[in-house]
């Protein structure tokens, strides 16, 4: 990293300097094109649309993704100083003023820079609104509600790198303070918006749970989950009941280890969203392959992977699930699918491959390195495998993702006979300390 990306290193959503120095980019940064601007950051980062928004602040991601299909543009002065700030852009690129965390690395002196201020500052009079709401439910509006669900969002980016521990209690006021409001509100528009919010954090809230326990507890992530589900049919909602069931395979699949109960709620799931969402459609069948590949129905399960990436080829910026497709995910979950399936060389060439498209960092980043370790060690390449599960424990040692520490525990166990090997004997003392911090 050069002395211009650690300037920017550090914040919201820093995109690298190869996108920030591209001809695409300068040209769109001159014009203002902000429609190109987040398009760019978003293929080419692999960020989210909720990414985005929380980058930015103030904003939710059904904007970002009204900003990227051209149905809504950028104008006000502080509008554009906040995607500056939030995407890392130099003032300069954008007909503004030098900012002031350009020249200043964070962290220097100690204080809160004006970039950060962004996200972590909010206006008093905000704050004293917003209070003033939650104390007296009567004033509820619309813009109260989407104020709630853009922190729900926010919360939602932040689960990719960071510990679920530390969210849970948020989450769970604003889930409190939803329970509260539908008591209180006769506005069908606001009541709306209440069911949508219910259905975003109660799936939050059990992706939560869920990764905190280690994959381990079940029941309480199902009921937050049907919850999500419930209030998306009195929205009537396909795609919000969708993903809620796809979550509850993922329980199936991954924590009850019972591939046939996962297959059918994936299964549900695209007889749900096949109208509504081509990315939903996907990663329902995508799932479908994984329960095929654990079942150890080969045919079924290329059959699966073949249907998932057609669906994802037709996507566009309308798809009402685009935001929840990021980069190597199709290869992370195919190369998943051919290590259950017993063919260890081509699940490594397909992971190889997606472990330098998935967010460096991420949650899915250590699944893939996981996965990864385990085909060298099935094919006896231990270094290697010693190699990529010391990069895995890198990462879950910050975000304590469940999904990468149930992996990296089974690479750990493989590995016990090559003991013996230094850098084996290496990874075993990492692996204690990681057991007992758990």
């Amino acid at each position: 990293m050069d002395d211009q990306e650690n300037q920017r290193s550090g914040y919201p959503l820093t995109i690298p300097n190869a996108l920030l120095q591209s001809e695409a980019m300068q040209q769109a940064c001159a014009a203002r094109n902000f429609q190109e601007i987040f398009r760019l950051v978003n293929r080419r980062t692999g960020s989210s649309y909720a990414d985005m928004a929380a980058a930015i602040g103030k904003m939710t991601s059904s904007r970002v993704s009204d900003i990227v299909r051209g149905v809504r543009g950028i104008r006000g002065h502080e509008v554009i100083e906040r995607v500056a700030d939030g995407f890392g852009i130099p003032g300069e690129m954008l007909g503004l003023p030098r900012r002031p965390w350009e020249g200043s690395p964070k962290g220097i002196d100690g204080t809160i820079n004006a970039r950060t201020s962004v996200k972590a500052v909010e206006d008093p009079e905000a704050q004293a609104r917003a209070q003033y709401v939650r104390e007296n439910a009567g004033s509820l509006d619309l813009l109260a509600v989407a104020e709630l669900r853009q922190q729900v969002q926010i919360l939602d980016a932040r689960y990719v790198t960071e510990p679920s521990t530390a969210l849970i209690a948020e989450i769970g006021q604003h889930l409190g303070q939803l329970a509260y409001w539908h008591t209180h509100t006769t506005t069908y528009a606001v009541r709306r918006d209440l069911y949508a919010a219910q259905a975003e954090a109660s799936i939050l809230m059990g992706q939560l749970v869920w990764d905190a326990s280690g994959r381990t507890d079940h029941g309480t992530p199902r009921t937050y989950f049907a919850q999500a589900a419930e209030a998306a049919r009195e929205l009537r909602d396909p795609v919000a009941e969708g993903l809620a069931l796809l979550r509850t395979s993922f329980i199936a699949l991954y924590g009850e280890k019972n591939p046939r109960a996962g297959l059918e709620l994936a299964q549900h799931t695209v007889d749900i969203v096949e109208s509504a969402s081509r990315v939903l459609t996907g990663l329902g069948v995508l799932h479908a392959a994984e329960a095929y590949a654990m079942l150890r129905q080969r045919r079924d399960c290329e059959k699966a992977l073949n249907s998932a990436e057609l669906h994802f080829g037709q996507v566009d910026v309308n798809d009402a699930g685009a935001s929840m497709l990021s980069p190597g995910q199709f290869g992370r979950l195919a190369g998943s699918c051919f290590l259950s399936l017993n063919d260890t060389a081509r699940a490594q060439v397909i992971l190889e491959s997606a472990v330098k498209e998935v967010r460096k960092g991420s949650k899915s980043h250590a699944i893939t390195l996981g996965n990864l370790a385990l085909t060298h060690i099935r094919q006896r390449e231990i270094e290697e495998a010693a190699g990529r599960l010391g990069e895995a424990i890198d990462i879950v040692e910050r975000h304590r993702g469940g999904g990468g520490l149930n992996l990296i525990f089974q690479a750990g166990r493989e590995l016990q006979s090559w003991r013996d090997v230094p850098a084996v004997r290496n990874l075993n003392d990492r692996l204690l300390s990681l057991i007992a911090s758990t």
